[in-house]
């Protein structure tokens, strides 16, 4: 079936351009068995490149990645997907030494997966001209709602960690993420887990977050001073917070646990009794933590990551030794990259013999990519003639290149075989066809060119299949939806948000913002294109610097609320109200505060 051909694919691509030595084999014959194990994968050198951040990945590690996904009976059995113990650290590309081989690789690797995302970008948007695709995208929602429907995902031990001691040598500093647990369930209508109720009109996905935080620290310890794996175990432990174990982290916001719940109805198009999308997310307290010497830090990172940026193409040319006592060096340094990097390739560039050789390399590439896609299967020696000219092209003469060839393949009535695309075979027309239209005008035959549709991969039964267990069908019209009808619901609520400003961590705060019982909700009507957003707020207090008596409370609501259970704020906006009096509306509602001036 197409599934199985999807998702290998998939993985194929997502884990190779991140993972180093990938066995796509054992992955394909893992998937295709229905239980597919990776364990102990070693994360890429260059995996954060496409962020263009002058980064790099010092030591990353994925413990367990397992996908179980049961084939014979994949409408109604769940699939279940569980990555545990995914350590990154991260360190400046300047703390690297740098290698010619490597950075070659990687930089052709980064070009290679640029030039794929724009094939696939022009593959999408000849898609999109075909009339013929527009009933699919409501086939694509049903297919991922089923997909949603029987997926369970546990999501365990993360961590990802920067370390610099390039920005402050004499202050070096980490800063990371970590996460102990996120699941995806499946639960009856009681919010309870339980096993997926085929026969059930509504499905419930119940959401567990646990565990969150992430920390700044400033003259920090560096896990980078070790090998790999010893790395990896400091990243392991660090993310440990319990009460028995001293905490080594300075906090920017402490460990959060958050829940959500989902319900989906995936009848919405006939059953208008709940919406399609109904999402309630609840967090309890958010403690939100900076002092001053964090602050001095990011503003010194900032800075220091534009300097990386600009530093990256003199890189090659950097000597390894310290400025003093060594000034002739470093002055060799600035002048060999200046003249290296910004004089000698623009007057190169614009010198006769350089502008010859770079039209006939990109004729030649135009000719050798024009050979491969009217070929049906180009042949290995074309394939590293193309690969030889990408290593001397910019992705822009390449695109171009192609580009042409593709037009002139066109005009010439050449078939074109492209990755994902199908041509329909010409009909082959016998010698009274022939004649016939030698003698009279011939008629024009339009070739079309077919996408890998449905139509093609699956069978009539496989199809019929796949429609009655996803609810869709091709002859079905989209009712009009009531004016009414909501769409999709998502609520919001937040028990409490503090913020706080220190001089030190182990001092008292200089300042302090709470806010209480926060809630919002955000509903969609499409019947009437509507939408409707509401703002809650019940409490909102600032302390100020506790001296020898207790803080101070600058701004409160405690003492002007007007009752029990007013909220303090309340904003509402809509559009394209239900009854028709506006066609943008916008409420705001608030209580008196009381505010203190405190010498």
């Amino acid at each position: 079936m197409i599934f199985e051909s999807v998702v290998v694919d998939v993985l194929n691509r997502f884990l190779g351009d991140y993972v180093v030595n990938l066995d796509r084999s054992q992955l394909k014959l893992g998937i295709w068995g229905g239980d597919a194990l990776l364990k102990n994968l070693e994360i890429k050198e260059n995996a954060l490149s496409q962020l263009d951040l002058p980064f790099k990945v010092r030591a990353g590690h994925i413990g367990r990645l397992e996908l179980k996904i049961p084939w014979t009976d994949i409408y109604t059995k769940s699939v279940e997907a569980t990555l545990d113990g995914v350590y990154l650290l991260i360190v400046p590309t300047a703390s690297i030494k740098f290698d010619a081989e490597k950075e070659e690789k990687q930089l052709q690797e980064a070009r290679q997966r640029e030039l794929q995302r724009i094939e696939e970008t022009k593959l999408k948007a000849a898609e999109q001209e075909n009339p013929k695709l527009e009933k699919q995208d409501t086939f694509v929602e049903k297919l991922v709602t089923q997909v949603i429907k029987n997926l369970q995902v546990k999501i365990s031990n993360i961590h990802v960690r920067y370390e610099d001691h390039i920005t402050n040598p004499n202050c070096p500093l980490s800063f990371g993420v970590s996460l102990k647990n996120l699941s995806l369930q499946t639960a009856d209508n009681n919010w309870e887990p339980t096993l997926l109720d085929e026969h059930s009109k509504l499905f419930f996905k119940l959401v567990q977050l646990n565990n969150l935080f992430a920390y700044w620290n400033v003259n920090s310890v560096l896990f980078s001073n070790h090998s790999a794996d010893e790395a990896r175990r400091c990243l392991e432990s660090s993310m440990e917070i319990r009460p028995s174990v001293p905490v080594s982290h300075d906090f920017i916001f402490r460990p959060i646990s958050a829940n959500a719940k989902l319900r989906m109805n995936p009848r919405s198009d006939v059953d208008f009794s709940s919406p399609k999308v109904d999402l309630m997310v609840n967090l309890s307290e958010v403690a939100i933590e900076l002092n001053k010497p964090q602050y001095i830090s990011i503003l010194e990172l900032l800075g220091s990551v534009d300097m990386m940026s600009r530093n990256l193409p003199y890189r090659k040319y950097r000597p390894e030794v310290h400025v003093h006592g060594n000034a002739h060096i470093w002055w060799k340094y600035v002048i060999t990259g200046i003249l290296e990097v910004d004089v000698k390739p623009h007057l190169h560039m614009w010198s006769w013999k350089h502008i010859r050789c770079h039209r006939k390399s990109v004729k030649c590439y135009k000719d050798l990519y024009k050979t491969k896609i009217t070929s049906k299967k180009a042949n290995e020696e074309l394939l590293k003639q193309l690969e030889g000219k990408e290593k001397s092209l910019d992705i822009f003469n390449i695109t171009l290149a192609r580009q042409q060839a593709e037009v002139e393949a066109s005009k010439a009535g050449l078939r074109i075989y492209r990755p994902g695309m199908k041509m329909e075979e010409e009909a082959s027309q016998g010698w009274l066809s022939w004649m016939w239209n030698w003698g009279g005008e011939a008629e024009t035959q339009t070739k079309e060119v077919k996408t890998g549709t449905l139509d093609e991969l699956l069978t009539v039964n496989e199809k019929a299949k796949l429609y009655t267990a996803i609810g869709y069908s091709e002859t079905a019209a989209n009712p009009n939806l009531p004016k009414n009808f909501e769409d999709m619901k998502v609520n919001f609520h937040m028990e409490r948000l503090s913020v706080s400003i220190k001089d030190k961590k182990d001092k008292n705060e200089i300042i302090k913002l709470t806010v209480g019982e926060l809630k919002s909700t955000l509903t969609q009507r499409p019947g009437a294109q509507a939408i409707k957003v509401t703002a809650q707020l019940s409490l909102f207090e600032v302390t100020g610097l506790a001296t020898k008596k207790p803080a101070p409370t600058l701004l409160s609501s405690r003492k002007a609320a007007t009752g029990a259970g007013t909220p303090l704020l309340c904003i509402l906006f809509e559009t394209n109200p239900l009854d028709g009096s506006a066609n943008q509306r916008l409420h705001a509602e608030s209580q008196p505060l009381e505010i203190i001036y405190d010498a």
